[in-house]
């Protein structure tokens, strides 16, 4: 009877057990003769030129988040791994119950580069295309890290280089520019890159790979509700010790100079760290806001920040644009204006505090020590207090649509200009074309990324970004005008 109970509980043991056991066939290597290794279905990761040489549930790809709508999406899988370069490389291998498939590069799988880039994706190394069931391995040309994502509803893949980065407005580079981290020694099993040194502010920041925010694989796919496109994230936030794809901005509590980490280890989540080193530099100061003043101006001589309509605006992305300060407004030719802090504080410039007049903008002259320039018209007034000295730049003024309602996120298209009306003191958008979101900026070179000037209308009111972040979405229709009136900040989209 003891006999007969040993054997029952062993059945059932082996009946839980299922992706317990390994067979003992030596001459099937799992490539694709049926799944002797038994592991969970689902998507794996295989290879010699990786340290997958066999099924593993470490090298099971997980479903990722859709960049579009931030949800999962079940049919999206991801996974990070190390591959060696050369012709071993590795295959995708799918697992559904005893049975295997196999599969490699598609006939259309190739590296995007030049304008097939697009200029969110990651740029040290993108291949993109559709797989198929071939024994044929996915190969990639240096040693590194890589990132592996597929759909299974598209039959699509994409395989990039990482290099891991920080950006945000605590950072360097601002939300313009990543600062790259240092890959380590390459290790099959586990790579870390490293920054001994960064300065970071008191601000926001993400981690990111090869200068990208996301791998395009479809950008046309129906999503319902007016969303369209799968996209998977190739940047990490939420919190350095819980990091997740194309979450939320991480916060700097405090300036100074930090080393930064971040570990990938094969079965493992991401390791990131952020360790204080020694306090930062002195930073520079800038007036809290600034304001245009005169006879020139629609605010007349009253004191600075009377009116709130003639306030400046800083610019979006942290660091590099920190200290420039913009505003479009109506300015009548040969009358006199100034800009100021509130209350003619300290920064009070006339023309004679100003160290340098922009060479490709109007001409600015000297009126009884006051700015003006000769012709009325719309203007774009531009402050650079950076490195200690103080420039102005005048010129007339360039307001351009962007995204989806004017067909995409080229800049300074001609067809998307307004039109500057000098009777009505307005700019005007040529017709929306197209249903989607409209987005809007202010063009000059001094400014470094058109975010960094952008603004929107809300019920009748122009808001702008400043050194803030994204903008709420103004949802457009194909035909519609925008009308814009900057020296009391009102608009309307009809």
């Amino acid at each position: 009877m003891k006999n007969k109970l040993l054997k029952l509980a062993l059945f059932a043991l082996v009946a839980v057990l299922p992706f317990a056991f390994t067979s003992c066939d030596g001459d099937d290597d799992n490539g694709g003769g049926g799944n002797p290794t038994l592991v969970e279905d689902g998507f794996y990761i295989k290879g010699e030129g990786t340290a997958l040489t066999a099924l593993d549930s470490k090298g099971m790809l997980k479903v990722t988040r859709n960049e579009v709508l931030q949800e999962e999406r079940a049919a999206l899988l991801e996974m990070y791994i190390a591959v060696k370069a050369g012709d071993k490389g590795f295959n995708i291998v799918e697992v559904a119950g005893a049975a295997t498939k196999v599969y490699g590069p598609g006939a259309d799988f190739a590296e995007i580069t030049g304008t097939a880039l697009d200029a969110e994706e990651p740029n040290q190394g993108l291949w993109k295309g559709s797989y198929a069931e071939t024994a044929t391995a996915f190969t990639v040309p240096t040693d590194g890290l890589y990132h592996v994502v597929i759909d299974k509803e598209l039959k699509k893949v994409a395989v990039a280089k990482v290099v891991w980065g920080l950006i945000g407005a605590a950072t360097p580079g601002g939300w313009s520019g990543s600062t790259a981290l240092t890959e380590g020694a390459f290790d099959l099993n586990k790579i870390t890159f490293e920054l001994a040194e960064i300065t970071m502010l008191e601000n926001e920041y993400k981690l990111r790979y090869s200068n990208g925010w996301k791998i395009i694989l479809d950008a046309e796919f129906d999503l319902g509700d007016g969303k369209k496109g799968i996209k998977v994230n190739t940047n990490l936030g939420g919190a350095l010790d819980n990091l997740v794809p194309g979450a939320g901005n991480i916060a700097n509590t405090k300036y100074g100079v930090y080393k930064a980490t971040i570990t990938w280890e094969l079965g493992k989540a991401y390791a990131a760290s952020l360790t204080w080193v020694k306090d930062g530099e002195p930073l520079a100061t800038y007036p809290e806001a600034l304001y245009l003043v005169g006879d020139a101006t629609a605010y007349a001589w009253d004191s600075p920040s009377t009116h709130a309509d003639a306030i400046m605006h800083k610019c979006a992305g942290g660091a590099p644009s920190e200290g420039i300060f913009w505003k479009i407004l109506f300015i009548e030719g040969t009358k006199g204006f100034k800009v100021s802090e509130a209350d003619w504080g300290t920064v009070n410039l006339g023309f004679a505090e100003v160290n340098e007049f922009d060479a490709d903008g109007v001409t600015v002259t000297d009126n009884n020590g006051n700015m003006s320039v000769a012709d009325n018209g719309m203007y774009i007034i531009v402050v650079n207090l950076q490195n200690k000295t103080t420039k102005i730049s005048v010129k007339p003024a360039e307001v351009y649509g962007i995204g989806d309602a004017f067909g995409g996120y080229n800049e300074a298209v001609a067809a998307n200009k307004f039109t500057a009306d000098n009777t009505a003191k307005t700019l005007t958008s040529p017709a929306v074309t197209a249903n989607g979101n409209i987005r809007m900026y202010a063009e000059h070179a001094w400014i470094p990324e058109w975010w960094n000037a952008e603004f929107n209308v809300f019920n009748g009111v122009i808001e702008y970004r400043n050194d803030g972040g994204d903008q709420e979405a103004v949802p457009g229709t194909a035909g519609q005008v925008i009308t814009l009136t900057f020296d009391n900040n009102t608009g309307t989209i009809q």
